[in-house]
C-alpha cells in the first residue's frame, strides 16, 4: 500500500516549494480516512460529502500549529492525494457501500486539482497486489489508524513486519530448506547448481528476507532442477520459513533470479503451489559418485 503512494506521489512532494509534503504523511491520511468510512459504513456517505474540506482544514491547521509554510494549492494538491488514494482503497475493497460515493470524492478533487494527474499518477503505480491486499485488509476489520498515537506500534494486520530476530530465524531456516541444490540429482551425477551460483542465491534470498526489495540479478543463475521442481520450492520455502515476505514478492525473486525461469513468467502464480508427483526424491539427495 505505501510502496504505491510513494511510487505515486514522490513527484508530487518534489514539487512543491514550501510545504514537502510526504507520501508518508498521505498513506497515515488516506488510512484515517479510508478506515472511518469503513467504521461507520452506514454514515459512509456524509463522510464523503465533506471529506475533502475536512482534510484540507485539517492538514491547514497543523501546518499552523508547526510553524510549517506552505502555499495554498499545495494544500490542495496533498488533500486531493490523500482523498484519491481514499478512492482507490474504496474501488479496490468491491465493497458497494463504499463504491457508490467514490464519485462524490472524484468531483471534490477535481473542483481543487488537476484530476488526471493525481488518478494517473496513482493508477499508472497500483498492481494486483494492491487490490489483494486492500480487500484483505477490509475482510479482516483491523484498523491500521488505530494504532497511529503511538508509531512504534505500527503492525501492518495483513503482513506483519518481521522483528530482526523473526528476519535471522527465516534466514537461517531457508538456508537448510535450498541446501539440497548444493548436491546432484538423483541420477547422483548432474550438479544442481554451482558453488558460486548457490552463494549468489543465498545472498540474494537473504538480500529479500532482510530488505523486502528482490535485488537485480544482471547475470541469471541457473540450476538442473526442472521448473516445476525449482517453483515448488520457493513455494515451500515460502509456505515454511519465509512468510515474513509477501507471496508475490517470492514469485518476482523466481522471475528475476532464476535463467530458466524466463519463459514461464507467466505461470509463475498459477502454478506456484503444484506439487510434481516426485517432488520426494530431494528428500534424501544422493551424494556425487
Amino acid at each position: 500500500m505505501f510502496r504505491t503512494i510513494d511510487a505515486a506521489f514522490k513527484e508530487q512532494e518534489r514539487r512543491m516549494e514550501t510545504l514537502k509534503f510526504s507520501p508518508e504523511e498521505i498513506w497515515v491520511n488516506c488510512f484515517i480516512g479510508f478506515d472511518g468510512m469503513l467504521r461507520k459504513r452506514e454514515e459512509a456517505g456524509e463522510m464523503a460529502c465533506s471529506m475533502w474540506n475536512d482534510i484540507f482544514c485539517e492538514l491547514r491547521d497543523d501546518a499552523d500549529d508547526d510553524s510549517r509554510r506552505y502555499q495554498t494549492q499545495e494544500l490542495n494538491t496533498a488533500t486531493s492525494c490523500i482523498v484519491y488514494s481514499i478512492v482507490a482503497c474504496m474501488m479496490a475493497s468491491e465493497d458497494w457501500h463504499l463504491i457508490r460515493h467514490a464519485e462524490t470524492l472524484m468531483s471534490q478533487i477535481a473542483e481543487h486539482s488537476d484530476l488526471s494527474s493525481i488518478s494517473q499518477a496513482f493508477d499508472q503505480n497500483i498492481g494486483d497486489d494492491f487490490v489483494a491486499y486492500i480487500k484483505e485488509y477490509v475482510h479482516r476489520g483491523r484498523y491500521l489508524s488505530q494504532q497511529f498515537e503511538n508509531p512504534k506500534n505500527y503492525a501492518d494486520p495483513i503482513n506483519p513486519v518481521a522483528t530482526a530476530k523473526d528476519r535471522t530465524k527465516a534466514k537461517e531456516g531457508v538456508k537448510k530448506r535450498l541446501e539440497f541444490m548444493r548436491g546432484v540429482l538423483p541420477d547422483g551425477e548432474t550438479q544442481i547448481m554451482t558453488t558460486a551460483d548457490w552463494n549468489t542465491m543465498v545472498e540474494a534470498v537473504e538480500h529479500l528476507i532482510e530488505n523486502n526489495v528482490v535485488r537485480k540479478q544482471e547475470s541469471k543463475l541457473r540450476t538442473s532442477l526442472p521448473v516445476a521442481h525449482l517453483r515448488y520450492t520457493f513455494y515451500l520455502v515460502y509456505k515454511n520459513e519465509g512468510k515474513c515476505i509477501r507471496r508475490q514478492l517470492w514469485l518476482d525473486f523466481l522471475a528475476e533470479t532464476f535463467a530458466q525461469m524466463q519463459d514461464n513468467r507467466a505461470s509463475l502464480s498459477n502454478h506456484f503451489s503444484d506439487e510434481p508427483g516426485d517432488y520426494g526424491i530431494y528428500i534424501r539427495p544422493k551424494k556425487r559418485r
